[in-house]
């Protein structure tokens, strides 16, 4: 029964440690990742966390889409400005002032983000940003 012959396939590949920390992130915070999406991007976010799902569904490695994915989700996280003409008029980040009380957790969301990007290797480290 136990002895049969095992066969890989074109999607049966070892994943990362990163990798896989990554997809455990995504997996256990996905309902505040799309919360903070939708809060900071409104419907932009909303879609772009549609695609990242539909994108870990994929079997075999992180794609290149994939991983631009993540980078636009970390941006919208970050407030990175350099996205601001991007999400046009739909952003909501406007609307949040530093003393709401839901700051300090997207402030860790971003953060965990951040250091399971880096861990897949997505973003560059912090070590490698100094040299």
């Amino acid at each position: 029964m136990f002895h049969s012959r095992v066969t890989t396939g074109k999607e049966a590949r070892p994943m990362s440690a990163g990798e896989l920390a990554l997809r455990e992130f995504l997996s256990h915070h996905d309902e505040a990742l799309g919360n903070a999406a939708v809060l900071l991007a409104d419907r932009r976010g909303a879609r772009l966390l549609n695609a990242i799902r539909d994108g870990l569904e994929q079997p075999g490695s992180i794609t290149h889409r994939l991983r631009r994915l993540l980078l636009q989700l970390r941006a919208i996280l970050f407030l990175d400005e350099a996205d601001e003409d991007e999400w046009g008029s739909e952003g909501c980040f406007d609307l949040l002032e530093p003393e709401d009380p839901i700051v300090p957790e997207l402030c860790l969301l971003a953060d965990g983000l951040d250091d399971v990007l880096r861990g897949a290797g997505i973003t560059p480290s912090e070590d490698s940003r100094i040299l």
